[in-house]
């Protein structure tokens, strides 16, 4: 596939598409770093595209820097072990394509960190993209484009089990870069996504859009975090059907979206209309605890002046969207459900609401009740039907939802404490939940486990501001041991002598490709021991021209060019 930028640049496309620095790095922050690796088109290449044509994987011990639209192609894999952090540059947004896969498999101990490249301290949302998902899983639109004006982001297909891969243990920080107004790139973004992808314990901080984003797809998720976002924390659309099982978010009363609301759930069959296409967004979410602003008694009316923050949850435009065994509290209001469509749906109990437990403050104006009365005037006698066991139509204060201690955002304690409601009433019998993991509680946190046994312990992060990633912009790691690349005579005909030495043993490869970035040729691709090495590239089916060598191995990249004069 050839790279997003014009023809005119494409030497250099060429010649980026073969760039990288290998480098080592330690777990402890703040880490000491022995180099550090580009991951794109280069340092300030804001949107430029950068497509990856090859399997590559990372370091955990390379600081790496994520630049432009990162493109892991059709057929190719990208890999990202355990421990590995990479910051990434303004605007830069890494986006698996239909047909490729990501395997990002961090550990409790041992997480994936995707975070800016600013300092501590100087960090904001929106200083990059975000991680984009793309699959050929079924949606209820015909080959969309992922919004954030992602050039080539189609998604969506026929199998509901396509696989793009893992991604578990990996925290998004910073993320959400607005493209233009209302076009924003979310901190985890889902299109047409398969169950056959393996997604749980990630956490999205201070995204400057959504936390989570699912436009279709079937892939079931679990134990998600969201915390500091600007906009909703799960959003679904065009036709997601998967289910989500123990998440948990928490909005900063300082950050919401300065161009819409801020909500918790927000759900659409289609973002523009009432669209009846299928499949319908009918996703099922169990054990969520969600926390607004107003997450204790003393900021309940004492929220910032002009702040956006309105609904518990906001279903509209023919979604089935159903949410089970949670609480959510801290917003303004409570539940909205906006069109005939999906009120419809309520009322013949394919979009449910089961054992929730609500807080909100705000009489919706002429109501004695939180919810949104004004766009459907039944919502209380449907949200309070008996068999539901919802509650918390009526104002009511954070403290009556009893929780440990939400008092320090920092350091958040949301376990359930002694004689909270959300104790010993949750319920799996519904059909929907057939294949979920059964609770006795509501929420995300068992009551039974002190905050720092839960599920969050280890490898989740609540002060990524004050996390020391680097030591300074700019001041260059310790440099490790390089590969070294070289080749005689250059120009050649008919062959040329390719000398290269590696840092460390273990699998190398050096390869060959011409100015369009097509490999032409395999020189070396197997276990090679640290030292020199000489390989002979002698084409006899190839025309005079530059051609690209790229010499990889376990940790380290270096690249050079030859002249073939024929």
């Amino acid at each position: 596939m050839k790279s997003k930028s014009q023809l005119s640049k494409m030497l250099l496309i060429a010649l980026t598409l073969l760039m990288g620095l290998g480098a080592v790095a330690e777990a402890t922050p703040p880490p000491v770093y022995h180099g550090q690796a580009i991951l794109g088109p280069g340092l300030n290449s804001g949107r430029t595209g950068y497509s990856q044509t090859w399997n590559r994987t990372l370091s955990p011990d390379t600081l790496y820097t994520l630049t432009g639209l990162y493109y892991v192609e059709n057929g190719y894999t990208l890999t990202i072990p355990a421990g590995t952090v990479c910051q990434a540059d303004t605007a830069a947004t890494l986006i698996i394509t239909r047909g490729a896969k990501i395997y990002a498999e961090g550990t409790a101990e041992q997480p994936i960190v995707f975070t800016s490249r600013k300092l501590e301290g100087q960090r904001a949302p929106g200083d990059w993209g975000g991680v984009m998902i793309l699959g050929s899983a079924p949606v209820n639109k015909v080959d969309p484009l992922i919004e954030g004006g992602i050039i080539g982001g189609t998604y969506g297909g026929t199998d509901p089990n396509d696989d793009s891969g893992v991604m578990k243990y990996v925290r998004i920080e910073f993320c959400g870069y607005r493209f233009q107004l209302n076009n924003e790139v979310n901190g985890l973004t889902m299109g047409g996504v398969g169950a056959g992808t393996e997604i749980h314990h990630i956490q999205v901080s201070y995204a400057d859009d959504d936390s989570y984003e699912w436009f279709g797809g079937t892939v079931n998720c679990d134990h998600l975090v969201c915390f500091g976002g600007t906009d909703d924390e799960f959003d679904t659309d065009f036709g997601y059907t998967g289910n989500v099982q123990f998440a948990f978010g928490m909005k900063d009363l300082n950050k919401w979206d300065p161009t819409g609301e801020t909500n918790g759930f927000e759900s659409d069959n289609d973002g523009s209309s009432t669209s009846q296409a299928t499949p319908f967004t009918h996703p099922h979410f169990s054990n969520v605890t969600l926390v607004g602003p107003e997450r204790t008694d003393a900021l309940v009316g004492n929220l910032p002046a002009g702040h956006k923050f309105q609904f518990a949850g906001v279903l509209r435009r023919s979604t089935r969207t159903s949410i089970y065994n949670s609480v959510i509290m801290g917003y303004p209001w409570g539940m909205s459900v906006r069109d005939a469509f999906t009120q419809a749906s309520a009322l013949t109990d394919v979009l449910q609401l089961r054992n929730l437990s609500l807080q909100a403050s705000v009489l919706e104006p002429g109501s004695a009740t939180v919810h949104d009365e004004g766009r459907w005037a039944g919502i209380v006698t449907w949200y309070n039907t008996a068999a539901y066991a919802n509650t918390g139509s009526a104002p009511r204060n954070p403290s009556a939802i009893g929780l440990t201690d939400l008092s320090d955002f920092n350091h958040p304690n949301p376990v359930p404490a002694a004689g909270s409601e959300l104790i010993g009433t949750a319920d799996f019998s519904a059909p929907a939940l057939a294949g979920f993991a059964v609770t006795t509680y509501r929420g995300a946190f068992d009551p039974a486990l002190p905050m720092d046994q839960q599920w969050t312990a280890g490898w989740t992060n609540f002060n990524p501001q004050g996390t020391a990633y680097v030591t300074a912009v700019g001041d260059g790691p310790a440099a490790a041991p390089r590969a070294v690349l070289a080749s005689y005579p250059n120009p050649f005909n008919p062959s040329t002598a390719v000398k290269f030495s590696v840092p460390r043993s273990g699998h190398v490869s050096l390869k060959v490709f011409d100015m369009r970035g097509r490999e032409v040729a395999v020189l070396v691709d197997g276990n090679v021991e640290a030292g020199e090495h000489t390989a002979v590239f002698a084409p006899s089916d190839l025309s005079s021209g530059t051609y690209f060598l790229r010499l990889s191995g376990n940790g380290f990249t270096q690249n050079g060019t030859v002249q073939l004069v024929k």
